[in-house]
């Protein structure tokens, strides 16, 4: 470990650092004018990369985007739920691009690559349909693409409004179960909420703030109109319809119960198909 360490510093230190960044952590980090080996440690960050037609760029990302583009496969050698500091070091990255979701210690977790010379600069978890532009440009910044970023931004935006601009009048209640043993769901400030709600889903905790685990019986005193879950989680669809508890529930007795493209709670560009099929359904 400590070789592949020397070694890695030995190859910083010939790369001749020329900008200079604040992260979302508050952070200063030195990154190269030129970048050509990056890793992505979350997917909406991948998917970023990869839309601004920048896939060549990265070395190595996490598990779970792999599957972004084919181009990616093999190079999902990453935990996604911290920073796999061994990895990183043997992928020799000019850059990595992380996110809130990996610092299981907070800014603790960076201290190692700030020792060994591997700058990580963490973008902000977006809680907004909004912030998923402010995050492309971000990243085109720190990537010195900012054309490539501008585009996608722009594209993005005229897409959003589309979707957005003839959403259903009529809201309709919304549940939407992330896991059922224990209840975990949405409530108010997070950015699967703004989607909800940005094509006219009313979510039934939007009083409460964050992700919550509420009571059996406030789901079924709230009685929602419709009940979704993730594209992951699809199997379930027949299992909650058959729910002898729930019967009562406007959505069990119309059968108002869908799963939906897994890109609802990732926010990148591409949580566009998710906000269609979100549609489609509260239109119906």
């Amino acid at each position: 470990m400590l070789k592949k360490i020397m070694i890695l510093n030995t190859f910083i230190f010939t790369i001749c650092f020329s900008r200079v960044l604040v992260d979302s952590t508050g952070r200063v980090i030195e990154i190269p004018e030129n970048i050509e080996r990056v890793v992505s440690t979350v997917p909406s960050n991948t998917e970023i990369i990869v839309d601004m037609g920048l896939v060549d760029l990265l070395v190595g990302v996490d598990s779970y985007s792999e599957k972004v583009d084919k181009r990616l496969s093999e190079k999902g050698v990453l935990r996604s739920d911290d920073l796999n500091e061994e990895k990183i070091v043997e992928l020799m990255p000019d850059l990595v691009i992380s996110s809130h979701h990996n610092l299981k210690k907070g800014k603790e977790s960076l201290k190692f690559f700030d020792e060994v010379g591997i700058p990580v600069y963490v973008i902000k978890n977006p809680k907004s349909l909004s912030e998923v532009a402010d995050s492309v440009i971000e990243i085109g910044e720190i990537l010195n693409k900012k054309s490539e970023a501008e585009h996608l931004k722009d594209k993005f935006l005229k897409e959003l409004k589309e979707i957005v601009s003839n959403k259903n009048s009529e809201d309709k209640k919304v549940y939407f179960e992330i896991l059922e043993n224990p209840i975990y769901t949405t409530g108010s400030e997070t950015f699967l909420n703004d989607v909800l709600e940005s094509v006219g889903g009313k979510n039934i905790f939007r009083d409460e703030k964050g992700w919550i685990s509420p009571p059996l019986e406030s789901i079924l005193e709230k009685d929602p109109d419709v009940i979704l879950v993730g594209e992951d989680r699809k199997y379930m669809v027949e299992e909650i319809l058959a729910r002898d508890e729930w019967q009562d529930v406007n959505a069990i007795k119309n059968k108002e119960v869908y799963f939906i493209d897994e890109s609802i709670n990732r926010p990148s560009p591409r949580v566009l198909k998710a906000l269609k099929e979100l549609r489609e359904v509260l239109d119906k």
